[in-house]
């Protein structure tokens, strides 16, 4: 039986021929055809202790230049070693570009809220801050813990 002078063969041909190109030509991740700064994440084992099931993960890049955060993801119940994307998505104000250097954080919040460390967050920067958005490998390690400050 043909369809319009074409046999079931031919377009079973297609069909594989169509596959064979798909396959040489493997779907690129969709996150490196847009702007980001990706890395992992991962927590000082003698800081580990101090995480819990209720803490947040804050992911954050800022302009060199100072100001409110380029970018910002919140994690809920985080597991570490975490890989990460920042993207155009992720920036706090409508309209801006995610484009430019930026210094990258990521602070387990004990309260969940956005805003300045308080006591008992952990935080981490990049050590080869500040980076270019579209840069990979920015791994961080979550070294730091905020104590109470002693009144003298």
């Amino acid at each position: 039986m043909s369809y319009t002078g074409f046999s079931i063969q031919y377009f079973v041909l297609i069909g594989l021929v169509s596959l064979v190109l798909i396959s040489c030509n493997p779907v690129e991740n969709l996150f490196e055809k847009r702007p980001s700064i990706s890395g992992t994440i991962t927590v000082d084992p003698a800081l580990v202790s101090h995480i819990t099931d209720r803490d947040r993960l804050f992911i954050i890049a800022r302009q060199v230049e100072g100001g409110p955060p380029l970018a910002v993801q919140r994690i809920v119940e985080p597991r570490f070693p975490l890989k990460y994307w920042l993207t155009q998505e992720d920036v706090m104000m409508p309209g801006r570009a995610f484009t430019g250097e930026a210094v990258v954080v990521a602070r387990i919040d004990k309260d969940g809220r956005a805003g300045p460390p308080q006591p008992g967050d952990l935080e981490g920067a990049f050590k080869g801050n500040p980076v270019l958005v579209g840069s990979q490998g920015v791994d961080i390690v979550i070294d730091k813990l905020y104590e109470e400050k002693r009144s003298p």
